[in-house]
């Protein structure tokens, strides 16, 4: 048929429904390979994450530049300081778990000794059953189980010490290229470099604050545990320093080595007044003084720091569990920044942010 030049509608066709579902399942099918692929790659993820909070931690002494410190100056002392952190981390947390760990086949007797004595009051409340699970429960199993999971996660924090601190080098040398080359555009992707910064910022004064209310749970457990007799205080001030950064319940697992060696070694009463002391430095620090200070830097919900917490402890380990809410930080804002996932920043904002 010849061409008539009348222009014929073209009807198109709706998309069907089950387009837009095998989409979503792609979505959620790369989300979990993402998932995988960070669990299994934690040997190399934990210390690159582990490295960038580190050097966006120290790009406050890069700062000084505008001040008037020379580039080279501020460098140097930024990584002068992460050598002496990790150093220092290090050192003292491998002392202290060698001192503990020769002077663990001491408690031995005072383990036996609170053993048969809870097993002789139980039989004498004609709790049979009770007592011979105490008869025939070995101590050891208590004391390991009780003391390792926060040497563990204490000596992992420092056994890729020197490959973080390698890359906490490199960032650190490399950011003033960073720099530059982020100030000659606003946006990097789809991310505003201006957002991206202001993420920077947050984190850096959310681990700024944790870091000191951290270090003030340490010295003041440190000392608490000198004044009750129980020794190892720096031990259990190293603990608690590190299980501070775990939001909600990392002051709450600090605690329990130390209230438990300190009922095998010394017995009832010095245990409750531990315990008591324990909860006074969480009230003072954790409840108190720490949420009004990193309240406004982190800007999350309190039951997304929770949530936050098992996630990134479930991909990541310990490790995540420690720097839960940094990451949890950068993908609010992230987030923010798509039209797409905004709707996941509004849920991850705490109810002030909300309202505003």
């Amino acid at each position: 048929m010849p061409f008539s030049g009348v222009a014929v509608p073209v009807s198109r066709s709706p998309v069907p429904r089950w387009g837009a579902s095998l989409w979503l399942m792609v979505r959620v099918a790369a989300f979990g390979v993402f998932l995988v692929v960070l669990h299994l790659g934690q040997p190399i993820v934990i210390p690159i994450l582990l490295a960038t909070l580190i050097a966006i931690s120290l790009s406050k002494i890069l700062d000084l530049t505008e001040r008037g410190l020379p580039h080279w100056a501020a460098v140097s002392l930024a990584c002068l300081a992460a050598v002496a952190v990790v150093t220092a981390l290090g050192f003292l947390t491998t002392r202290a778990a060698t001192d503990f760990a020769l002077a663990f086949s001491a408690y031995r007797d005072d383990f036996d000794r609170l053993q048969f004595e809870s097993a002789s009051w139980l039989w004498s409340q004609g709790l049979g059953i009770p007592a011979t699970a105490v008869q025939h429960f070995d101590p050891n199993e208590l004391v390991r189980a009780l003391t390792v999971p926060g040497l563990t996660l204490a000596l992992s924090v420092v056994s890729a010490g020197s490959l973080v601190l390698l890359i906490t080098v490199f960032l650190v040398v490399e950011s003033g290229s960073i720099a530059k080359k982020l100030r000659g555009t606003d946006r990097l992707g789809r991310l505003d470099v201006q957002a991206l910064k202001a993420a920077a910022r947050d984190v850096q004064r959310y681990l700024l604050i944790k870091t000191v209310t951290s270090a003030a749970t340490g010295f003041l457990v440190a000392g608490l545990t000198t004044v009750v007799g129980l020794g190892h205080s720096l031990l259990f001030g190293l603990i608690a320093f590190i299980l501070n950064y775990i939001p909600s319940v990392g002051s709450i697992l600090a605690s329990i080595p130390a209230i438990a060696l300190c009922l095998l070694t010394l017995g009832w009463p010095p245990a409750f007044g531990l315990a008591a002391g324990y909860f006074m430095i969480n009230l003072l620090i954790g409840i108190v003084i720490e949420p009004r200070w990193a309240g406004q830097a982190t800007d999350l919900s309190p039951s997304v720091v929770v949530l936050s917490m098992v996630f990134w402890g479930f991909v990541l380990g310990p490790i995540g569990a420690l720097i839960s809410v940094p990451l949890t930080i950068i993908v609010r804002m992230t987030a923010a920044q798509s039209k797409e996932w905004s709707w996941l920043a509004m849920l991850l904002s705490s109810p002030r942010s909300a309202r505003t």
